[in-house]
């Protein structure tokens, strides 16, 4: 009996928007700089409301304040959450010092909120001050790329890389796994850091050019400690370790175990 190929079924149909957006966006770049250049209001406007979340941000307003300026025929106050890409949540004094001036400097509320992922995020920070926030987070050698909408998220890692070698070691494939599954466009760089545009055309080799369908969460963890939660994320990498040094990993994809160990 001779065996049949089945062609791979393709559903033709209409976008959903947010699928539409992205495969419109250039690659991430939308118009945020002509909209960046609109004194008129606060905010981000059609696409780029989504788009800025690519980029690490999240367009809100102050809700206390909403209805009165409704009635004063006015818009909200917008004002920009910026979430800070940082691999197991490991930041240096200088670097804390730094973002801690300019969240006293440069935001409605004066602080810094860390969260449940390893990293932090500013809150209240008014258009005219969102690339300063990008700039001032690239001097200090951090970012905030991909730390939003569709694409990887902060990668977790066990606590403390100071504890030992395997947690060094745990703590450099972090990200390492940050650093791979990363957007590929120049987006980013000519958009906050003014970095001149190249000929070359963007590709997105692992993440196609409407990124992923989702949100994905990626974790390292060291056992016999689940102290990232590896059942909360979408791959997990469990340290294979021999006399105190890593050799490969476990995989636990959707909270059910891979049988097969990298090594």
């Amino acid at each position: 009996m001779k065996s049949q190929t089945q062609a791979p079924l393709v559903v033709e149909g209409k976008l959903a928007d947010s699928e539409r957006m992205k495969k419109e966006s250039h690659f991430l770049r939308g118009t945020i700089t002509e909209d960046l250049q609109n004194g008129l209001t606060g905010g981000f406007e059609g696409d780029n409301f989504l788009l800025i979340r690519f980029h690490g941000m999240y367009q809100q307003d102050d809700r206390d304040i909403r209805a009165e300026r409704a009635e004063q025929m006015l818009e909200p106050r917008h004002a920009m959450m910026l979430r800070c890409r940082l691999p197991g949540g490991i930041i240096s004094p200088k670097q804390w010092l730094r973002i801690d001036q300019f969240a006293t400097e440069n935001t409605l509320y004066g602080s810094i909120r860390i969260t449940n992922r390893q990293t932090f995020q500013f809150h209240g920070i008014l258009k005219g001050n969102v690339k300063p926030a990008h700039q001032m987070l690239a001097a200090t050698g951090l970012d905030s790329l991909a730390t939003a909408n569709d694409v990887n998220r902060n990668v977790l890692c066990t606590s403390n890389p100071v504890q030992s070698s395997l947690h060094q070691e745990a703590y450099e494939w972090a990200k390492k796994i940050s650093e791979h599954l990363l957007p590929r466009t120049r987006a980013y760089a000519e958009i906050w850091l003014d970095k001149e545009k190249v000929t070359t055309t963007d590709e997105e080799s692992i993440l196609g050019e409407t990124y992923l369908p989702r949100k994905f969460k990626t974790s390292v963890v060291i056992p016999p400690h689940n102290d990232v939660d590896l059942h909360a994320n979408d791959m997990n990498f469990i340290a294979i370790a021999e006399n105190g040094h890593l050799v490969g990993f476990n995989v636990l994809v959707g909270g059910r175990s891979c049988n097969d160990a990298w090594r």
